[in-house]
């Protein structure tokens, strides 16, 4: 080989090294919205999942006015959307006003969601018609789990009961594992741990989800070992938390290192925080 050739293979080998290195600093940034909601954003993506909705019960963080007003007019970050999740139709995670302003603010944007979160949205019929091919209804079979692509990302849709028992027994309730370029995010919903024995679907653990996204059955501390053993995620983000118990959690997790893996909880509105 001449020099002038090792040179050419000297140089495609390092551009290839950097490039290598460039994919594995990718980044997966979380905006915060409130309770359940948030934007998951990468380089190529930008998803909002349980983050368009008004009310938490008197008990959970709800967007205030202001962060309204950024969803129903389009503002960042609700801007530059590509894709909706909803894992289920419970208004502290669900408004179809705020989720069909969205959807009307981001032409390009898609929703996944269950059969009743459409059910809901056909209820302004008008605005229905504006979205609804836009739509992917999602509805896999009890403890089982559906995969849809969107462009480059792969989502599972995973159908588990939600927490509560018999009293949310005909909530259609999903939970994603969402995966692209950047990594792999789940997002528990509202998941009841107790009750994913009968679970056939996707298998989460496998997948060494790089950040898990754990409602407040999930971090409980007594359960740290549910979560690593169903979830296994390398970072641990609390959420679904009552207000008051955001730095309770905060503060058992700090004196006891071991329960979580990168343990982490959002305390403010529109924070954001890069993985």
């Amino acid at each position: 080989m001449t020099y002038a050739g090792r040179h050419t293979v000297s140089v495609i080998s390092v551009l290839a090294l950097i490039l290598c290195v460039a994919c594995r600093n990718e980044k997966i940034t979380l905006t915060y919205i409130a309770n359940c909601g948030f934007i998951i954003e990468s380089a190529d993506n930008k998803i909002i999942v349980d983050g368009l909705f008004r009310f938490g019960h008197n008990r959970y963080q709800t967007p205030d006015t202001g962060v309204i007003r950024m969803i129903t007019s389009g503002g960042e970050p609700f801007q530059g959307i590509d894709l909706i999740l909803v894992t289920h139709t419970h208004v502290d995670h669900f408004d179809r006003r705020l989720v069909t302003a969205c959807m009307e603010n981001n032409p390009g944007a898609a929703l996944i969601c269950p059969s009743q979160a459409v059910d809901s949205l056909r209820v302004d019929s008008l605005s229905f018609l504006k979205i609804m091919d836009r739509i992917i209804q999602c509805n896999p079979d009890p403890d089982t789990s559906q995969c849809i692509r969107h462009g480059e990302l792969e989502i599972h849709a995973c159908r588990f009961p939600h927490t509560g028992g018999e009293r949310f027994a005909d909530t259609e309730h999903l939970a994603f594992l969402i995966s692209g370029k950047s990594g792999t995010v789940f997002h528990s919903g509202d998941i009841d741990p107790y009750k994913t024995g009968d679970y056939s679907g996707i298998r989460i653990y496998e997948h060494n989800p790089d950040i898990g996204l754990l409602n407040e059955d999930y971090s409980k501390p007594e359960n740290a070992g549910l979560a690593a053993e169903f979830i296994n995620a390398r970072n641990n983000v609390a959420m679904h938390l009552p207000e008051s118990q955001n730095a309770v959690w905060a503060d058992t997790v700090r004196k006891n290192p071991h329960l979580f893996r990168n343990p982490f909880i959002f305390t403010r509105s529109l924070e954001k925080k890069s993985f």
